[in-house]
């Protein structure tokens, strides 16, 4: 890994998929994502990814590829080598093919979900006799159209994109075949498909169900903010929400007060630097406002995976130091310290958290204050990622998905005012420089196209099952959505409805697990387990009328699927 491992501490994006602006690190936030679902223990995890992984339950599944378009629209550009991994140890004659989509990261550390006994895909592909897949999206990991680099020339940049991307999955699946079962057809013609993910692969779960009905036969989309949106500012107010909700509504109201310190102090030429070196040192006072600034949002850095929870550095540790006074050593009350000690208090005990300096150098790849003392002291806060799969996702969001989590300006703001939308874009610009010359970056995410292509959080593509966490920050742009700007008056139901049926505009199949965070219902508890139960009874009950549904897409076809324990007749 490219960061400092002298604590354990690593700071983890901000989005799971998810991994829009203030240059926090994708690949950090999807592997801290998979060690909760796989069980893992999290501050383990950010001391070393790779070595908690390969001796995690599960035996290792070799790695397969399939041939690929580089262009779906134009298949004579050529092809490339799209990695996936397949158990069919659980397979019964008639059981359905389930797809675990990884999303914007190496699918590699995933595919211990095939095996492990502390995963819940490895459970359901058990259970239901299914064959299981674990699927690399197009240019992440070692399925590369082309090469990855911050020097990646902008015309390659081309074929990543959302259509070509979901294209990948029916072009697979038309062909799939396993030399265990050769007579047996089990592409979706006569083997009825399942798609399942969370987070950015979620939003590919639904949208590869709806665009891709006659492939994708059912699919449960977790936390699946499909809505694009370049202004996500509306990130934070999940968080503040949280805050108040668990009894840390003084902690809010005294990171703000800090903020407006630090705020004011870098309105003035003469104060600037010295704010800046406060927190990070000699060398700090270099960084723009806006740098400086997008690294104090790392309190919140593992918030989306475990709330108040987590790893060394969680925002709940850093509550409970920032509210305990430190010469009578008792926490605050409702209105925290602010009242008492003044702002600029708080913000020096904000800089003086003896974690707070390592989890930065952990996600900037710097060494402020010198505390890496192998290394030349560095304290350059304009990161910009070089990790391949970190820059394949920014240019995802960078030219389609928007998703900036920007300063939510207003009474639940816990981000510095520099932090705008602005920056955001310029962020984007800094990392593809030549095909922002060239037009191929356009001037901003094209959210609009997007939305109107796809239909954002109104589609209700049948025979899908939604869920998301309570205070998920991706909540706001799902379908659960209840923000100002969202469509109002959706109910929520577990209803099971019809096969092939889909649900009103108004009306959402799904589940909600209260007082919970992103992508709750992939790891192992009571409310992730209810979650998936209505999932998993909705399943048996829509597997029945497979074949009945390819008779009305495909009237004048004679192949039959073979019968599974499920089958009832139609």
């Amino acid at each position: 890994m490219r960061f400092y491992l002298s604590m354990s501490i690593a700071l983890v994006a901000l989005f799971a998929s998810s991994v829009a602006g203030l240059g926090l690190r994708s690949d950090l936030a999807r592997k801290l994502q998979l060690s909760a679902e796989l069980g893992l223990d999290a501050n383990a995890v950010v001391k070393d990814f790779r070595s908690v992984t390969t001796t995690s339950p599960g035996a290792i599944t070799p790695a397969e590829h399939v041939s690929i378009p580089i262009d779906h629209d134009n298949p004579s550009l050529g092809t490339y080598q799209n990695r996936y991994w397949v158990n069919d140890a659980y397979y019964a004659p008639g059981g359905p093919v389930i797809v675990y989509d990884v999303g914007e990261v190496n699918a590699e550390d995933s595919s211990g979900h095939l095996t492990s006994n502390v995963s819940f895909f490895r459970s359901l592909i058990q259970e239901f006799n299914a064959i299981g897949i674990v699927w690399e999206h197009r240019y992440y990991g070692e399925s590369l159209p082309y090469p990855v680099s911050k020097d990646t020339p902008p015309e390659h940049w081309k074929y990543l994109t959302t259509a070509q991307a979901l294209a990948d999955i029916p072009y697979f699946a038309e062909n799939f075949t396993r030399p265990a079962y050769p007579q047996i057809d089990l592409t979706p013609e006569s083997t009825p498909w399942v798609m399942v993910g969370g987070s950015y692969p979620g939003i590919r779960a639904a949208l590869t169900r709806n665009e891709y009905p006659d492939t994708i036969f059912a699919a449960l989309a977790s936390s699946a903010p499909v809505q694009a949106q370049v202004d996500m500012s509306v990130y934070y107010e999940q968080v503040y929400r949280a805050m108040l909700a668990n009894g840390y509504g003084n902690c809010a109201r005294d990171i703000q007060a800090a903020l407006e310190w630090i705020d004011g102090q870098l309105a003035q030429e003469d104060t600037a630097a010295a704010v800046k070196q406060l927190f990070f040192g000699p060398g700090a006072e270099m960084n723009t406002n806006e740098d400086f600034t997008a690294a104090l949002s790392g309190i919140f850095s593992f918030f989306q995976t475990y709330g108040f929870d987590g790893p060394v550095g969680s925002l709940g540790e850093f509550c409970r130091y920032l509210e305990s006074d430190p010469e009578t050593g008792i926490s605050a009350g409702s209105e925290g310290l602010a009242p008492t000690r003044g702002n600029q208090f708080l913000a020096e005990q904000w800089a003086a958290w003896p974690e707070f300096t390592q989890v930065v150098n952990g996600n900037f790849v710097t060494n402020c204050r010198g505390l890496n003392t192998s290394a030349d002291p560095i304290c350059e806060l304009d990161y910009l990622p070089a990790e391949p799969d970190a820059i394949a996702w920014s240019w995802q969001y960078c030219s389609e998905w928007g998703f900036y989590q920007s300063d939510n300006v207003g009474v639940g703001s816990l981000l510095s005012n520099y932090q705008t939308l602005e920056y955001q874009q310029l962020l984007c610009n800094r990392l593809f420089p030549e095909a922002l010359k060239s037009g191929i970056l356009p001037s901003e995410p094209q959210v609009t196209s997007l939305n109107d292509k796809y239909g954002g959080w109104t589609i209700r593509p049948s025979n899908v099952f939604w869920s998301t966490g309570e205070f998920d920050p991706w909540r706001t742009l799902s379908p659960f959505s209840t923000e100002s700007f969202a469509p109002q008056g959706i109910t929520v139901t577990t209803d099971i409805p019809q096969c092939g049926i889909e649900t009103p505009e108004d009306t959402i199949f799904g589940y909600i697990g209260a007082n919970l965070y992103h992508c709750f219902d992939f790891r192992s508890s009571q409310a992730a387990s209810e979650s998936r139960n209505y999932f998993i009874q909705a399943l048996r009950q829509w597997l029945p009328c497979f074949e009945k549904q390819k008779k009305l897409m495909n009237p004048g076809s004679t192949r039959r699927p073979a019968r599974p324990w499920w089958f009832k007749g139609v």
